[in-house]
């Protein structure tokens, strides 16, 4: 199989699965809601991390930003993967829902 068609075919795949992504998004849009209220309300930091986690800005790029220690933005970062809020790409990070 050529290279181009392996990457036609990832191409394809990575459509399908956007699709399915926002086809679920919008079937469960009350509990994303939900979810994120129960976690934002916690914590106003939280949120504004999560807001800025657009799949551009790294680690490094987010604590500059919020004036605050990478550590820090770490312990918040790892949460809200627990959480199923932010998925990591590489050094960046980026909200799921």
């Amino acid at each position: 199989m050529s290279q181009d068609h392996k990457e036609l075919l990832l191409r394809e795949i990575l459509t399908k699965l956007d699709a399915l992504l926002s086809i679920m998004k919008i079937a469960f849009m009350d509990n994303i809601e939900a979810v994120k209220e129960r976690s934002f309300a916690r914590s106003e930091i939280k949120k504004r991390i999560y807001e800025l986690c657009d799949g551009r800005k790294s680690v490094d790029d987010i604590a500059g930003e919020l004036k605050k220690s990478t550590q820090y933005i770490r312990v918040y970062l790892t949460t809200l993967e627990e959480e199923g809020l932010v998925v990591r790409k590489g050094n960046t990070y980026e909200a799921t829902v």
